[in-house]
């Protein structure tokens, strides 16, 4: 008897209760999961957010979500005492404030510079390895591809033989079906490339992959490619629409600007809606200039300072999935 009672009391024992900290997370990880569906994007944020609970429970003692709400400024006042840079205070920033509904720009924080920003630029040694160096034979197959197209490492490990598309202005394109958050993507190659990338596709449509895992260096710069790939597409539309002949350029900029609102209205949409959202056309007239240290970092590198602002726009739109101009600094003041 005394055996069976005692089995009983274990089957009938409560659950073991969740510690404070561990009941905000899973809290929290419920939002991010049901914000978003992309899993990278996914496991990031709610990795960044279980820092910020651990922050809360060490230096406030917080056990609600609101009292975690209470804390934001006063973190991004802890990571700048602990050294972290601009960018990467933004990044730990962005899930709380997103989950808190706190708007990021009444947070007071560094702000961020892409001159001060290192990655994919001038790092000491960058080419010693030769799993790093574009040239190396065993990797090749990659990077001349990457060299042509531009788009992010995990792109590239996903795509598909049957990837070469034509997108609604009839050029081609590389398409991604699941980009950055978990976004379809028509990444345009320039007309130079399309058949040095059409061999990459000689065989019949498949959807195994195009590239092999052993084609790939964990080491290389695949990100830097992109921001040259940027570079040249800007150059690609600047000599069109800029030829010397005020009527040739007049009409390459009007069909530019076409191509640019047919692909707006195709894949920028607004969810609840359906809808197309409002092209800016503000942002294709006039030139977008370098200001600050970002000036100086250009001046110093022999960079343009100014740059066209349609020509800008369809790099972030064709090449980029960007659809803004004020996050390609980073690409077009590369090195």
């Amino acid at each position: 008897m005394a055996r069976r009672t005692e089995r009983r009391r274990k089957q009938k024992a409560p659950p073991k209760r969740l510690s404070i900290a561990q009941q905000l997370k899973d809290e929290s990880d419920k939002y991010f999961t049901d914000h978003h569906k992309h899993g990278v994007t996914r496991t990031s944020y709610q990795n960044h957010y279980k820092m910020f609970i651990d922050y809360c429970r060490k230096y406030h003692h917080s056990t609600t979500k609101e009292e975690c709400g209470e804390h934001i400024q006063d973190y991004s006042n802890w990571l700048q005492s602990q050294g972290k840079s601009a960018s990467t205070i933004h990044t730990y920033l962005a899930p709380v404030c997103g989950y808190h509904g706190a708007p990021m720009k009444d947070i007071i924080k560094p702000q961020r510079k892409v001159s001060e920003n290192v990655r994919s630029r001038e790092r000491a040694g960058k080419y010693d390895r030769t799993d790093q160096q574009y040239e190396n034979p065993e990797f090749s197959l990659v990077a001349e591809f990457q060299k042509r197209v531009g788009i992010r490492r995990a792109e590239l490990k996903n795509l598909r033989l049957d990837a070469l598309k034509q997108d609604e202005s009839g050029q081609w394109c590389i398409e991604v079906k699941r980009g950055k958050g978990g976004k379809y993507q028509l990444q345009r190659i320039l007309p130079e490339d399309v058949e040095f990338i059409r061999e990459y596709f000689a065989t019949p449509d498949s959807t195994e992959r195009l590239f092999k895992a052993e084609d790939f260096s964990k080491n290389m710069d695949y990100h830097h490619l992109r921001a040259l790939q940027a570079q040249r597409a800007y150059r690609y539309y600047y000599d069109m629409t800029h030829t010397g002949d005020p009527k040739k350029d007049k009409d390459a900029a009007y069909k530019l600007r076409g191509e640019l609102m047919k692909r707006w209205n195709a894949y920028n949409t607004n969810k609840k809606t359906g809808k197309p959202r409002a092209f800016p056309f503000e942002d294709t007239k006039g030139v977008y200039k370098l200001r600050g240290d970002n000036r100086r970092y250009a001046l110093e590198h022999g960079l343009p300072v100014e740059y066209d602002k349609l020509c800008v726009m369809a790099v972030s739109i064709f090449h980029l999935s960007h659809w803004r101009l004020d996050t390609l600094t980073n690409y077009l003041i590369a090195v």
